[in-house]
């Protein structure tokens, strides 16, 4: 297995299972009314992101170096291409989602009450949830078109 297809199997199990354990805690803490700590909650899933990802990929990139096969460069540069601009594309498609919700509920005259603390969390998780699934999105397709030998 190359390198590549390793960071990125690490990232998509890293990523679903720390984002994963993030956003069930956020869930919960908006049922409980609560917004306290989700700061810290984010911090810490970022920290354990970078650090496990970092940890695992060097480790297994020294425990098989010997055993990793070199992919072309132009079929994974091809594949890692095509996997982010689907990826932008969903990025772009869920922002423009949420600028057109916004855009509906003023034309309503409704308010989301994003001046609050309640809000303005659930706005930053909100925005914070489109960029993790355009990344995993990313790993995922990438690892689907990277080419089978």
């Amino acid at each position: 297995m190359s390198h590549r297809r390793t960071h990125l199997w690490i990232s998509l199990i890293v990523g679903l299972a720390v984002w994963g354990a993030y956003f069930g805690h956020f869930l919960q803490q908006m049922r409980r009314g609560e917004t306290g700590g989700l700061a810290l909650w984010f911090l810490g899933a970022l920290a354990v992101i970078v650090l496990a990802e970092t940890v695992a990929t060097g480790l297994i990139a020294w425990l098989f170096r010997r055993r990793a096969r070199v992919l072309d460069e132009g079929p994974t540069l091809d594949a890692a291409l095509k996997a982010s601009h689907v990826a932008l594309m969903l990025l772009i498609g869920l922002a423009l989602s949420a600028a057109a919700a916004l855009a509906l509920a003023s034309l309503f005259g409704w308010t989301l009450d994003l001046s609050g603390a309640r809000g303005q969390v659930i706005a930053a998780n909100a925005l914070l949830a489109m960029v993790v699934s355009a990344e995993l999105l990313r790993a995922g397709l990438t690892l689907a078109l990277l080419p089978r030998r």
